[in-house]
């Protein structure tokens, strides 16, 4: 049994004693356990039957490119071309980790040699990996349908850490003194990503403030982003500006009361409405709408009013993008993960940033995405989730949405709505340096999660999903 095969079999372990832990006594927690664990079986059958056939199919095409490398590169990469020619012909699935280390290694040898040939060479080689990821993830996918009779339900969840309350009561109390009579009811962590713990405060006796806040504190493990202090900073502005952004209501700095600092907001209603990974299967052309206008809201804020205590205020969007392309690709390398498609990202990211240059500069949310909107009747109630936001080139959040605009509409109609509001629509080339800088961000976010979890370092639902 492989090794990487662990972890899911160890979290497996996990969501199953909960799910008949009757001590445990919470419906829904046991219905996300149940979830879980289908989806780790889902995965672990297809890794097991179909993700080795899928291995040697790019063996094989790699076999059919090596005459054509041989004769491009003259000899200058012999020995690596070898080693390719005897992991191809064992059809050895183990070995995929060091086939992606040598095709990386031939592709920066192809674009050194800069002939026509070598290019569209490099083009084939990075083919080969999306065409094993598309594989293998339409074979994931229809498991998951198969085994999805009953539906399920993904989840960001992850672990929590204990909230005191008597701590919480005294701080809310210090920041609201005619609060005298406040107390907690009850306090829940809620379902969400990796960067920021997230929980439901539910009051009693509230006078000034909401019957329900929102805790959003820093979380130990850094997947990027900003602190949740300069996030209530900027919910201050935006909330002044209206922008649908919760109420903020108090900052705790100091790490003292939580362990991390933390803010409070107002509760707001509605729900998510999915996510990059879970794209609505209905379009739904009015809330497309509806998304477009708030996001011109953002970007119409006047930079003055945001000040120049903002990250990406006092330098070029480009360098901006430079700072993203760098910090990406430093987290990217510790994983050991090859990759050519990666590898071949980066290179052109950080070769083309000039062309966020291109465009007025603009508030950007950074994570403009269907997972950080609240909506009630096709119609946003909160916009969440500003750790990424910066002045910038406003293409990287419509880049960002490309795959959700498809999936509510279409892509033309979201740059018309745009358009139609009057904002400057970026030309392609800005739109499309932009789609693959936000996907490739948001890929290595997840293979940090991926290897935090198997390593042992994420542990529970959360790293799970």
């Amino acid at each position: 049994m492989s090794q990487q095969i662990l972890p899911y079999l160890q979290s497996l372990r996990t969501s199953v004693a909960t799910i008949s832990d009757v001590a445990a006594g919470n419906p829904a927690h046991v219905k996300l356990c149940a979830s879980v664990s289908g989806d780790l079986l889902d995965r672990m059958m297809v890794e097991r039957s179909a993700g080795v056939a899928f291995k040697v199919e790019c063996y094989a095409a790699m076999s059919d490119l090596l005459p054509d490398l041989e004769h491009a590169l003259m000899g200058s990469s012999r020995d690596p071309i070898q080693e390719l020619k005897t992991i191809c012909s064992a059809g050895d699935a183990a070995a995929f980790d060091q086939f992606e280390k040598l095709s990386g290694a031939i592709r920066h040898s192809l674009l050194a040699t800069g002939t026509p040939q070598a290019v569209s060479l490099c083009k084939s080689i990075v083919q080969i990996e999306t065409g094993y990821m598309r594989k293998f993830d339409q074979a994931r996918r229809a498991q998951c349908a198969q085994s999805a009779a009953a539906g399920k339900a993904a989840s960001g969840a992850r672990n929590v850490r204990a909230i005191d309350e008597k701590a919480l009561l005294e701080f809310i109390r210090m920041k609201y003194p005619q609060e005298s009579e406040l107390g907690i009811h009850e306090c829940n962590f809620i379902l969400g990503g990796f960067s920021k713990f997230t929980a439901l405060i539910s009051l009693d006796n509230a006078k000034s403030l909401p019957a329900q806040l929102i805790l959003r504190g820093d979380a130990a493990a850094s997947y990027g982003g900003a602190s949740v202090i300069d996030e209530y900073r900027l919910f201050n502005v935006l909330h002044e500006q209206g922008v649908c952004v919760p109420r903020p209501f108090a900052l705790e700095e100091s790490g003292k009361v939580f362990g991390s600092p933390f803010m409070l907001v107002e509760k707001m209603p509605g729900a998510a409405m999915g996510h990059m990974f879970d794209l609505p299967t209905e379009p739904n052309k009015p809330l497309l709408d509806n998304v477009v206008a708030n996001l011109v809201t953002i970007h119409r804020i006047p930079l003055a009013v945001i000040g120049d205590r903002m990250d990406g205020a006092n330098i070029r969007s480009s360098e901006k993008a430079i700072q993203w392309i760098d910090d990406a690709e430093s987290k990217w390398t510790p994983l050991a993960r090859p990759s050519v498609v990666f590898e071949t990202a980066f290179e052109w990211l950080r070769r083309n940033a000039s062309l966020n240059d291109k465009a007025p500069r603009t508030l950007v949310h950074g994570d403009y995405s269907l997972h950080n909107f609240l909506a009630l009747d096709n119609k946003i109630s909160a916009i969440l989730d500003w750790e990424f936001s910066h002045i910038g080139n406003p293409a990287y959040d419509l880049g960002y949405f490309y795959p959700m605009a498809k999936s509510l509409s279409s892509w033309e109609d979201f740059l018309q709505a745009y358009g139609n509001a009057g904002m400057p629509i970026p030309d392609e080339d800005q739109l499309n340096y932009n789609i693959l800088f936000a996907t490739t961000r948001l890929g290595v976010m997840i293979c940090q999660a991926v290897k935090a979890f198997a390593s042992g370092l994420e542990t529970g639902l959360a790293a799970t999903v």
